[in-house]
């Protein structure tokens, strides 16, 4: 059984890219790889900026489509281009088996990610890539940087995205 994360964010990746996917099955919308990558950055960039926290607790890296969290593309690389209609899980390395993810059960978060689906689904990857590469945007700042940023998988910093999206017009509250 899966067991709560109590609450408290930051949350492993996949179990926000799980709980994206479940809110997308409810309206009955197919989420592909892609999209799933943009829509948790734009979930995690709204949450900085409304929240002053992070939503998940591994960074994004940028890569050549845009944001990417390299556990959650390791979870659905085997998708393709299709829909994704499994979930992530977890290795547990001590038996080698894949076990379930923590669920998020926090109603706040859940209703937060609820309102960033609605919004951002009906987008398909390729215009959700384009948002993510606007000029100056943190994803823009990383992969177009003049200066050798010795950047580790080109990490994108939290400061840049809290600071890119506090700057936006504010469309998701949670107050």
């Amino acid at each position: 059984m899966d067991k709560s994360n109590k609450g408290a964010t930051p949350y492993d990746a996949r179990a926000i890219a799980n709980l994206v996917l479940d809110k997308a099955d409810e309206i009955g919308a197919g989420i592909t790889q892609l999209q799933l990558y943009k829509i948790m950055y734009f979930a995690h960039g709204w949450y900085l900026a409304t929240e002053g926290q992070r939503l998940v607790l591994q960074d994004f890296q940028a890569w050549s489509y845009g944001p990417v969290i390299r556990v959650v593309r390791d979870a659905f690389k085997g998708c393709g281009k299709a829909i994704i209609r499994t979930r992530a899980q977890r290795l547990n390395i001590y038996t080698g088996e894949f076990t379930a993810i923590d669920q998020v059960l926090d109603e706040k978060v859940i209703a937060f990610i609820d309102k960033i689906v609605r919004f951002y689904h009906a987008y398909d990857g390729w215009q959700l890539s384009d948002m993510t590469h606007e000029e100056g945007s943190p994803w823009d700042q990383v992969w177009n940087s003049k200066k050798p940023i010795g950047n580790l998988g080109l990490r994108i910093d939290e400061s840049l995205i809290r600071n890119h999206f506090s700057r936006l017009p504010n469309r998701f509250s949670q107050n």
